[in-house]
């Protein structure tokens, strides 16, 4: 391996560099150049035209999980490695997961509304809301990943009645979480009453949640989606299931563009507090977000890359 001092740089995000300079060391210089060789990645695209403007480029690691900004395929022509750093930030996501099944079943954000609105609130007056008894649930998830499983067993202190489809886990992985299984997406869609998206963007998933996705899903049911915004179609399905009551709730902390589009019609309405607002959570993005968790994203990756350059085992290849 190359030991060349600033070999490594990071392309964005990132403006205080201590916590990769105290893995790295003189192998970190932040500022990208023509030298450079490794690259640490947070939101940068890193496409055919980037990867032929820098052309020592050996090794790309992507501080998240997602790696939708970078060109795989390209990477792989050109025989540059690629990691990602799915561990972090685990406990963050799937515990915002269950905060927001949580908020939409038990209308807190409407009854803090109601508690606003009206005094007699306080005094018996009778609740405009719906409520939920969470235990008689079924919560479905789609991807049984390291998140997924985490809500799964988290979700099982307030109910046992979980179910997931993940064609890509092996066969046994329910028996591991004591969950059903379910083979087939339309059958799980058709049961469940609160639906977390815990899937990676990819050709298969990219606008899985589309009109026909929405209309097989239970009447009054609740969407939750952590993953990626363009799992989503288009959000103006979201709006219009929620106007129609086939969807009681939506929770997300992605959107289709970030910062979402203000044409956008979904986005537009909870920006100017419609009443769709209270069946609405939105995070901007943040559901991973911790002080420990941005310090172990971080330490990770650059403790990853520190591994390749001394020719050690390295984790989470993706090429």
């Amino acid at each position: 391996m190359n030991l060349k001092e600033g070999i490594v740089s990071i392309t964005d995000h990132i403006t205080e560099y201590s916590i990769e300079k105290a893995q790295l060391g003189k192998y970190l210089n932040p500022i990208l150049t023509d030298s450079s060789e490794i690259l640490l990645v947070w939101h940068k695209k890193i496409d055919e035209n980037f990867l032929n403007q820098y052309k020592n480029i050996k090794a790309i690691f992507r501080y998240g999980v997602g790696f939708d900004n970078i060109d795989i395929d390209f990477c792989k022509k050109k025989n540059i490695l690629v990691c990602n750093n799915p561990d972090y930030g685990v406990d963050e996501v799937s515990d915002s997961a269950i905060a927001m099944i949580l908020n939409l079943t038990r209308g807190i954000n409407e009854l803090q509304g109601f508690a606003r609105a009206n005094k007699n609130s306080w005094t018996g007056e009778k609740i405009p809301i719906k409520l939920y008894r969470l235990n008689n649930l079924k919560l479905g998830i789609i991807g049984l990943g390291r998140i997924g499983g985490a809500i799964a067993r988290k979700f099982r202190a307030f109910s046992k009645n979980i179910c997931f489809f993940d064609p890509y886990q092996s066969s046994g992985v329910e028996k591991t979480f004591d969950i059903d299984r379910v083979d087939n997406l339309d059958d799980l869609l058709k049961e469940v009453d609160i639906l977390s998206i815990n899937t990676p963007l990819n050709n298969e998933t990219k606008g899985l949640v589309n009109k026909e996705f929405i209309s097989k899903m239970k009447e009054d049911s609740i969407l939750i989606n952590l993953s990626r915004g363009e799992i989503i179609e288009d959000t103006e399905n979201i709006k219009n299931a929620l106007i129609s009551g086939k969807l009681r709730g939506y929770g997300t902390d992605v959107w289709i563009n970030e910062p979402p589009l203000e044409k956008d019609l979904l986005y537009s309405s909870w920006l100017e507090n419609h009443s769709l607002t209270k069946k609405i959570i939105i995070t901007p993005h943040t559901a991973y977000y911790s002080e420990q968790a941005l310090y172990e994203c971080r330490n990770n990756t650059a403790l990853n890359c520190l591994n390749y350059i001394n020719g050690n085992p390295i984790k989470n290849r993706i090429i």
